[in-house]
């Protein structure tokens, strides 16, 4: 099974552990245990796909109950670089990120996403200052999900005046369209 997709264990940390630890009822615990996620065990290496993808909409429907679930699933994407944030590798990147701008930290995102799985893959095509868009491989079963992690990493990069759009190509992959104030604007 080389090529089943995984999510690994520190972004299950970043974002369970991390920030979302006080809000998890034990009811969401035990379903998460359920479906493969036990938080009071030491986490394993890598998890399936399709546990994280269940635990993800069971955790965004369960925290967000008003919500619909991609809105949700964004919550939880800003929720998780919040936690990755307070990871020793994680506070290194969004240093190093601010420091080099919002269009280097783009043009790396298939990296920084690859640390916390192992499928990933996107394609930056720079439009102008400001302005760019970002092809993902993204699964429609995240939906929202890497918004989030877009919008909270954007922020954390200090641009300002975000916006960010996407078209749904496939099932299996999306374009975002992000724009931002130039920091010299």
């Amino acid at each position: 099974m080389r090529d089943e997709r995984v999510i690994f264990s520190s972004s299950v940390d970043s974002l369970y552990r991390k920030v979302l630890a006080p809000s998890l009822t034990p009811e969401l615990l035990d379903r998460l245990r359920a479906r493969g996620l036990n938080l009071h065990a030491p986490l394993l290496a890598a998890y399936p796909f399709a546990v994280w993808v269940e635990c993800l909409e069971d955790t965004a429907r369960t925290l967000y109950p008003d919500r619909p679930v991609e809105d949700g699933r964004r919550m939880l994407g800003r929720r998780m670089v919040e936690g990755y944030a307070q990871t020793l590798v994680g506070g290194a990147v969004l240093t190093l990120a601010r420091v080099v701008g919002p269009m280097r930290s783009l043009e790396r995102m298939q990296h920084n996403f690859r640390s916390g799985n192992n499928y990933t893959e996107t394609r930056l095509t720079v439009l102008g200052p400001g302005q760019a868009d970002l092809w993902f491989n993204e699964p429609q079963a995240l939906e929202g999900f890497v918004e989030g992690v877009l919008e909270e990493g954007m922020l954390r990069v200090g641009v300002q005046k975000f916006t960010l759009n996407r078209t749904r190509h496939s099932p299996e992959s999306a374009t975002y369209h992000l724009e931002w104030a130039d920091r010299g604007s």
